[in-house]
C-alpha cells in the first residue's frame, strides 16, 4: 500500500476528522450491545452510544427484541440510563413524562388536549435502530435499515464456537480502560502481526511474522498463529505453558484466536475464555475501551485488582495509575496500551511522516486493509 493511500496524520489528531468519522462511519456501524442472556424478561434493556447516537435494545412483551434511538421525540432527553436495567412496562421521559410502550410507540402525552391539539402520536414513536443476532450476541446499528446479514455473513462458517449460555463459562466483572490514543491507533496495533515477537517478547512471545496470519472475512479479519502449516488459536508460548481447564464448547480447534469486526470491535476467543472489546472514541487522542469477558467456572471473575493501572475509586484502568514500568508487568494488554500512547504522542509531532509498512499477512498488511476499508466506507481518504 502506497503512503498516498495511508491515513494522513490528521486522522489521528484532528477533531474535524473525528467529526467526519462520527458522521460517515459510525452512523452506519454495527456494535455488540449485549448477549441474549442479558435480556431475561420484558423490559430488560441495554444501552450503547454509537458514535454520537445513544441507542437501546429492549425486550418486548412478546419475548422479541427491539432497537431504538434512546432519545425522547419531544425534546431529545435520553430515556434509559446506565448500561443495563429494566424499564418495566413502559419508557417514561423524566422531563415531561412522555410515555412509550416497549414497542416504541408513543402511548401518553400529559395535557395532550390542551397543550398539543391535533397531535398525531403515531408519527412520534421512538426512532428505530437496526438489530441483528449472531452466536447469541446482539448487535445494533443506528441506521434503521442497515443490512446486518450482509455485514456478518463473511464470518459464518469461520466463527468462534463458544456457548456463553452454557454452564462451563460465567461472566467476569467488565473492564473499562481510559486510552490516551486515537481509536484507530489501538485497532492498528491489534491487527499488526509484526510487533508480537518484539514488544511482547516476554508475554506472548510471538509469533514472528512468518508464523502469524491475518485473513480477510469481508470487512472483518481473523487472526491465527500459523506454525508448520497448522493454524492455532494461541501463540506457541501460551499453548505450551501447561495450562489446564479448557472450556468444553471451545476445546476443539478450527477457529481463530482474534476476530476484528469492522470498525471498532475485537473478539478474543481462546479455549480458556472469551472477550468482547469495544472502542468508543472520546476525542482525537482519547478512547474508552470496554471489555466484557467470560471465563471458566474455576477462574476468578474479578481480576481488576491484579490489572496494572486499576483505580479502585473510579473503577477505570489508566496509565495514570501505573506503579511499575509496563514491560515489567507481565501483562500484554498493558504493553499494548503503553506503545499505543507512545505512538499517539509521536503522531502529534511536526516531524512525523509515514514510514513503510512491513509486508505480509503476518506483518502489517492488515493495517493497509484497514485503511482501504476506511476509504471505501467513508470516502475520507483522498
Amino acid at each position: 500500500m502506497s503512503n498516498s493511500r495511508r491515513l494522513p496524520k490528521e486522522a489521528y489528531t484532528d477533531q474535524g476528522w473525528l467529526d467526519l468519522e462520527f458522521q460517515n462511519l459510525f452512523s452506519d456501524a454495527w456494535f455488540i450491545i449485549g448477549h441474549k442472556d442479558d435480556f431475561t424478561e420484558a423490559g430488560s434493556y441495554r444501552t450503547l452510544t454509537a458514535g454520537l447516537a445513544p441507542l437501546a435494545v429492549i425486550r418486548d412483551n412478546e419475548g422479541g427484541y427491539s432497537a431504538y434511538h434512546n432519545i425522547c421525540r419531544h425534546r431529545g432527553a435520553v430515556l434509559l440510563d446506565g448500561e443495563s436495567g429494566n424499564a418495566g412496562g413502559s419508557l417514561v421521559c423524566p422531563y415531561h413524562r412522555w410515555t412509550y410502550g416497549l414497542d416504541g410507540a408513543l402511548r401518553g402525552v400529559p395535557n395532550r388536549t390542551e397543550c398539543f391539539p391535533g397531535l398525531d402520536r403515531s408519527t412520534l414513536g421512538l426512532k428505530p435502530a437496526a438489530l441483528g443476532i449472531f452466536r447469541n450476541l446482539v448487535f445494533v446499528n443506528q441506521l434503521g435499515d442497515s443490512d446486518f446479514d450482509q455485514w456478518i455473513s463473511p464470518l459464518r462458517g469461520r466463527e468462534w464456537p463458544h456457548d456463553l449460555s452454557s454452564g462451563d463459562v460465567r461472566e467476569a466483572t467488565p473492564l473499562v480502560y481510559d486510552l490516551k490514543c486515537n481509536w484507530k491507533v489501538f485497532v492498528e496495533n491489534a491487527i499488526d502481526g509484526y510487533h508480537l515477537a518484539y514488544l511482547h517478547e516476554n508475554t506472548l512471545g510471538g509469533p514472528t511474522p512468518d508464523q502469524n496470519l491475518w485473513e480477510k472475512a469481508g470487512q472483518h479479519m481473523i487472526w491465527y498463529a500459523n506454525e508448520d502449516g497448522i493454524r492455532h488459536r494461541l501463540p506457541a508460548k501460551i499453548r505450551e505453558n501447561g495450562r489446564t481447564g479448557m472450556i468444553a464448547s471451545a476445546s476443539d480447534p478450527g477457529y481463530g484466536g482474534v476476530y476484528y469486526l469492522f470498525p471498532a470491535t475485537l473478539i478474543v476467543a481462546t479455549p480458556y475464555g472469551f472477550s468482547i472489546s469495544t472502542l468508543h472514541p472520546i476525542s482525537p487522542s482519547r478512547t474508552r475501551l470496554t471489555v466484557r469477558h467470560w471465563v471458566g467456572p474455576w477462574q476468578n471473575t474479578d481480576e481488576r485488582q491484579n490489572i496494572p493501572g486499576f483505580d479502585e475509586t473510579t473503577g477505570v484502568i489508566s496509565s495514570d495509575s501505573w506503579t511499575e514500568h509496563p514491560l515489567d508487568t507481565g501483562d500484554f494488554q498493558t504493553e499494548d496500551i503503553w506503545i499505543c500512547e507512545k505512538v499517539q504522542r509521536g503522531l502529534q509531532s511536526p516531524a512525523y511522516e509515514h514510514g513503510p509498512l512491513s509486508k505480509g499477512r503476518g506483518a502489517e498488511d492488515p493495517i493497509g486493509w484497514f485503511h482501504e476499508l476506511l476509504h471505501h466506507q467513508t470516502q475520507l481518504i483522498g
